[in-house]
This record gives structure tokens, sequence and C-alpha cells, in this order.
């Protein structure tokens, strides 16, 4: 075994190490961007691949910065706080069709904000709520795994519902219809059954009626979001969604479409502030919104992507082909479903973003071509969108 296989796998095992204890309570990205500058400085990746990683992950990068920033501006305006509210008041009292309205609401957010948005803010905004509706711990749990763990696994009938979604279709060049004929029956099924299963399993603490005075108390009085920022946020959301398309035909990347609704609604948030002085009761600034990112795991993405692109110098890419390729020729519908099974476990141990990495690199290298070039690049979508659900670390949303 020569230096660089050794050095490869150390680095990678020492950044997954770092990543998972967390020492000292070391940050995901300084975790990451401690391997990438290690394996910068041992050579397992040159500084021509680590400009090259730059090219290939810089529109994924800025599509999560842009939804990110987009979520954050909504949430100051009120928008998911509206949006949780009438869901308090469609689901009438019930407990259980509160539950099943989460669920959706959640997924709905996921897919059009990304999972990350949709568990960063909406979670928090669900467990604010039913903890004053007056639901117990066991009955708060039931609603946080419907909110947290649905938002997760709802992030696949849009390349941008996932900013791994994104990273896929620009190393392999394909649309945003290509993507959604194939992942939105994928997504449908996904929701469906993560809804039942998460149901069966907390059927019992989800309350059958919830505290109508206090629903009435929440959803009365000065509404969450103004009726002119409403018209104007709905109306943004609609355009960035008829952009995604439209551009996509032209291969225009997906990023310009969400930094330009989201510099567009930053801006009417800023003049409603000069005006107003205030919005919604809070005076929160640019740099109050700017705050409210999540710059480390920008970093993170940039990062790993340098530490696993150090295991296919070191040929572990070759290994992980020779998987993909070999499950992908199985009969039917498992010729889709073995390959997903194999990225689900590697995602589960590692994390969705650098399996997610190590997919696209290994797919590449296996030289196929056609069918079996779309079936294992959806496997590999697939399963790192599913599979990390198996541990906390599987996914940055969970």
């Amino acid at each position: 075994m020569d230096y660089i296989v050794v050095a490869a796998v150390a680095v990678f095992a020492v950044t997954l190490f770092l990543m998972i204890k967390r020492p000292r309570g070391l940050r995901l990205g300084y975790a990451a961007g401690i391997g990438a500058v290690a394996s910068l400085l041992l050579g397992t990746v040159t500084l021509g691949q680590a400009a090259q990683s730059f090219l290939d992950i810089w529109d994924a990068a800025l599509a999560f910065l842009g939804i990110i920033a987009l979520s954050v501006t909504l949430d100051a305006m009120g928008f998911f706080k509206w949006a949780a509210l009438r869901v308090v008041k469609l689901a009438g009292g019930s407990g259980l069709r509160l539950f099943f309205y989460v669920s959706l609401l959640t997924a709905a957010v996921s897919i059009l904000f990304a999972n990350d948005s949709a568990v960063l803010i909406l979670t928090p905004i669900v467990l604010e709520i039913v903890t004053c509706l007056g639901i117990d711990a066991k009955g708060r749990l039931a609603y946080l795994f419907s909110a947290g763990l649905i938002a997760d696994t709802a992030a696949m009938p849009l390349i941008t519902s996932n900013p791994i979604n994104i990273l896929s279709a620009d190393f392999f060049k394909y649309s945003f219809i290509d993507h959604l004929v194939f992942m939105g029956p994928v997504a449908v099924a996904t929701i469906l059954s993560s809804l039942l299963l998460i149901y069966l399993f907390f059927r019992k603490q989800i309350p059958k009626t919830y505290d109508a005075q206090a629903a009435d108390a929440l959803t009365k009085g000065k509404p969450a979001i103004s009726p002119r920022l409403l018209r104007i946020s709905l109306a943004t959301l609609v355009a960035i969604d008829v952009g995604y398309v439209l551009t996509s035909l032209s291969r225009i990347p997906v990023s310009l479409v969400i930094c330009s609704g989201t510099v567009f609604l930053v801006a009417v948030y800023w003049f409603t502030l000069k005006r107003n002085g205030s919005v919604n009761g809070e005076k929160k600034g640019l740099a109050g919104l700017a705050r409210d990112i999540n710059w480390d795991i920008v970093l993170f993405m940039l990062s790993i992507f340098l530490v696993v692109q150090g295991l296919e110098t070191a040929g572990v890419t070759n290994l992980l082909a020779s998987a993909l390729v070999t499950t992908s020729k199985l009969p039917s519908v498992l010729g889709i479903f073995a390959p997903s099974m194999v990225v689900t476990v590697g995602a589960s141990f590692m994390n969705n973003w650098p399996m997610t990495i190590l997919g696209l690199l290994s797919i590449k290298q296996a030289a196929v071509s056609g069918t079996a070039l779309t079936g294992l690049i959806f496997s590999n979508i697939i399963g790192n969108n599913l599979g990390p659900h198996f541990f906390p670390l599987g996914s940055l949303a969970i």
C-alpha cells in the first residue's frame, strides 16, 4: 500500500472522527476544513484538483446560500409562522389532522426551500406552536418527528430540494425537468410511506384534540405577516419556480435564479424596514439576517469535497464503482434498489455529502452510458436522500 492511499484514508478517517466527536465544540465546517488543509499539505489532492472541485461545487454552494438566505428573509417577514398557523386553523381542533397537516406542510417547505431550511426554520416554529396548544412532551415529540424527518425525506422531487441534487445535476448536466420526471414518483412514495411509518410509531402519543382556546389565541389578533408582504412573497416563489424550469432548459446555473429571487425579497424586506421602522415588530436589519445564515455549512460543503477527492486519488472510487456497476445489473427494479442500498449504507456512516461526492466520482469512473448511467445517477440520489436516517450524522438537516 503506497503513501497516497494511506494518507488519503487516514485524512478521511480523522476528518470523520472530528465530524462525529466535535472535540471542544469544533464546528462541522472547521472539522472538514482541517481535513481539506491536510489533504493539500499531504499531497492527496493537488491545487489543480482543488480548483476543479470549486468549479464542480460552486453552483450547489451558492444555491444553498441563496435558499437559506431566502428562507431566513421569509422567516423574518413571518411567512413560515403564517403557514404554520394556517395549518392549526385548518386542523380545527383535531390532533390527528394537525399531525398530518404539519407533515404535509414541512414536506412542501422542504421541496420548495430545501430540507435544511425546513428543519432549521420550520421545526422550531412547529415546536413552539404545539407547546402553546398545551400538547404534552410525548405528543410534542410526535409532531417534532413528523416535521423534522419528513422534511428531510421529502427533499427529492426538485433539483433545489436538496443541495446534493444540485451537485449531481451540475456534475452530469441533466435538467430540472429530467430530475422531476424521474424523482417525482419516488418522492410521492417516500413522503407517503414516511408519513405512515411515523404515524404508526407515534399513534398513541398523538392527542385526539388540543386546546381550542389556545388555538384561537394563536390564530386571532395581529397577522403573522402583512397582506402586502404575503402577496409579494407568494409571487416571488412562483417566479422562482418558473425560473427553475426555463433556465434549466438552457443549462443556466440554478443558483442564479435562487439568488435573484433572494436579492429581490431582501430588498423588499429592507425597504419595508426603513419605511415602517420594523417588520412584525422586530427591527432585524440586514446584518441580523446575515447572522441567521449557517455559513459553517458552506465551508463544510467546499472542504469535504477535497477530502473525498483524496480518496479518488487513492483509488477508493474504483472499488465503489465496481460495486455499483455489479448491483445495477440485477434484474428489473433491483437494478435501482441494490445500488441505492450500497449508497445508503455509506451515507448513514459518513454523512450524505461525502457519500454523494464519492458516488458521483465512482459513477464517472465506471464509464457507463445510456440507461445504465441514468440508473446509477438516480440510485446515488435516492440512496443519499433516504439513506442518512440511520444515524444523526447521516444528514446535515437531521
